[in-house]
């Protein structure tokens, strides 16, 4: 299995915990791309719900492909480049996470942070997969976010930290030149818990409320109404939307589209 970075277009399969999506890109940036939402059902498990999904999808059944990117809702460890070793990766994931026999882990290069992320995905998931296509790279949902935000970082001479909304969870990240400083995930759907979380992480980093920048953004309907309860501490609190961020580019125009294919696409 290739994991190494591709350029677009190929069929994209977003697997999140509970939900499926099915994009197939056009060459031109220009273009409408095809964005497809599946309806998972609970009561079978994900591997199951996209074998199904290969049978009725019309983005999947039509695709011309053998080459896919699955964009995969996964825990991550983060492991700085120059410290890599494929055979220890497994090793740090298994210590940083539970352990979960029906898992394997894979890695995701990513240069402009100096490091590799460690994630893992079902077996019989892959095994689906890999009865669809020769080709397929994989990488974290987080993981084409924080790469935007990374470059997002650099403008301005202030500090900032960023929320990302995503799957039901609330990923936290701040950079420093060319890395992390610090990257987690958090459970958090409802405004007291995701305040209290950004709070936390913002005091661990003695960010200034006074002068640093805190940028919220992705799926949620909470946003201004965070948004608002923060700036009762913060002075700066920005949310990002993603058509001004990508210049009202077509994709930011579906309705089903998430913050991490936009900028899995347009980045």
């Amino acid at each position: 299995m290739n994991n190494q970075p591709t350029h677009l277009p190929r069929t994209i399969i977003r697997i999140g915990k509970q939900t499926l999506l099915f994009v197939k890109p056009e060459g031109d940036r220009d273009s409408m791309p095809a964005v497809e939402p599946f309806t998972v059902k609970s009561n079978m498990s994900m591997a199951a719900n996209l074998r199904t999904a290969f049978k009725v999808s019309e983005t999947l059944s039509n695709s011309d492909t053998n080459r896919t990117l699955i964009v995969i809702d996964s825990p991550v460890a983060l492991i700085p480049i120059e410290e890599y070793n494929e055979e220890e990766a497994e090793k740090i994931f298994r210590h940083t996470f539970p352990y979960k026999s029906q898992e394997i882990v894979v890695t995701h290069v990513v240069p402009a942070l100096n490091c590799v992320a460690a994630f893992s995905i079902n077996k019989d998931l892959r095994t689906v997969i890999t009865d669809h296509y020769t080709d397929v790279r994989m990488v974290p949902v987080v993981i084409p976010v924080c790469r935007h935000l990374h470059q997002h970082s650099h403008i301005g001479p202030t500090r900032k930290l960023y929320a990302y909304f995503h799957d039901r969870q609330l990923t936290i990240t701040s950079f420093a030149t060319n890395r992390f400083r610090f990257m987690n995930t958090y459970e958090a759907s409802e405004v007291t818990d995701a305040t209290y979380f950004i709070l936390y992480v913002w005091q661990q980093l003695a960010l200034s409320h006074r002068k640093d920048e805190l940028y919220i953004m992705g799926d949620t309907t909470i946003v201004a109404e965070l948004k608002a309860e923060l700036q009762k501490y913060l002075a700066n609190v920005f949310s990002i939307s993603p058509a001004a961020e990508f210049n009202r580019a077509p994709i930011t125009r579906q309705p089903h589209i998430t913050y991490d294919i936009i900028c899995l696409c347009e980045s």
